[in-house]
This record gives C-alpha cells, sequence and structure tokens, in this order.
C-alpha cells in the first residue's frame, strides 16, 4: 500500500514540476519578446531623431531637393530593418512647416512624429562646425581618473 502512494505521489510531483516549468519557459518567452520590441522601439526612436535631425540642419524647403522622401534605411546601418516617409508641409511666410516623420520596421511595427521646423533665413552658408584643435577624449579620461582617485584619497 505505500508503495502505492510512493508512485501517486512522485507522478503527483512530476506533473507540478511539469505545469512549473511550462510557467517558467512561458514567462522568459515573454520577457524575451519585450526585450526585442524594446531593441526595435530604440532603433525606430533613433532612426526619427536622425531624420528630423538631418531635416533641421538641411531646412524644411530644401530637405527634398537633397535627400529622398521615402525609402528604405541603408543596408549595414542600424536601421536596415526599417523603411522611412517624410512629409513635409510648408508653412508659408513667417510659419514654420509640419514635418511628419514615419518610420516603419519590417516586423510590421509603426512609429510616428509630427513636429514643427522653421524655415531657414538669411543668406550665411552653413557654419564649419568642426572643432578648432583636435579633441583628445584619453586626455580627458586620464584627467577625470586623476580627479576621481585624489578626491577617494583626501577625505
Amino acid at each position: 500500500m505505500r508503495r502505492g502512494f510512493a508512485l501517486m505521489d512522485a507522478v503527483i510531483a512530476g506533473v507540478l514540476l511539469a505545469i512549473g516549468m511550462i510557467a517558467v519557459l512561458s514567462v522568459g518567452g515573454q520577457a524575451m519578446n519585450l526585450v526585442r520590441r524594446g531593441e526595435i522601439d530604440v532603433l525606430a526612436a533613433h532612426a526619427i531623431d536622425e531624420i528630423l535631425a538631418s531635416v533641421l540642419t538641411e531646412g524644411p524647403v530644401e530637405y527634398g531637393d537633397i535627400h529622398p522622401l521615402a525609402g528604405h534605411f541603408e543596408s549595414g546601418t542600424p536601421y536596415e530593418a526599417f523603411s522611412f516617409v517624410i512629409e513635409i508641409e510648408q508653412g508659408g511666410s513667417g510659419v514654420p512647416a509640419l514635418v511628419r516623420a514615419t518610420v516603419s520596421h519590417d516586423g510590421g511595427r509603426e512609429y510616428i512624429i509630427e513636429t514643427y521646423i522653421a524655415e531657414k533665413r538669411g543668406e550665411e552658408p552653413d557654419p564649419i562646425r568642426t572643432p578648432l584643435e583636435p579633441i583628445d577624449r584619453e586626455a580627458r579620461y586620464a584627467e577625470i581618473e586623476a580627479a576621481r582617485e585624489s578626491a577617494q584619497a583626501s577625505p
């Protein structure tokens, strides 16, 4: 009789273990899907930011003459799984242009951002934005580390 109870206990324990394993794997799978979705969301946000920064730099009037308003991002970039559409509605004199950037992932998700961007004024060419002196990042890092070490040594 005891042997029957032990066998029954083992079967019940096996079923409970299987249920627990299924629950753990299900939660793990959902977590992995959410991580992947978050990665796609971050890449889409960066792609839209890059598009809008480019429109701001070139100006909404000239942008369509210089860059395509729709297409697929180049392969080899982090955004190669995305396509884009840029709509620019000119605002007229003194009114900023409405810029709508749409980025679509190959998986079907779509991201849309609208903003207003004023047209570039004046006849000045774009300024040169390169620094006058080269930036030595290693020296800056060494200075920060030395300051941190001296702060820790002098309490």
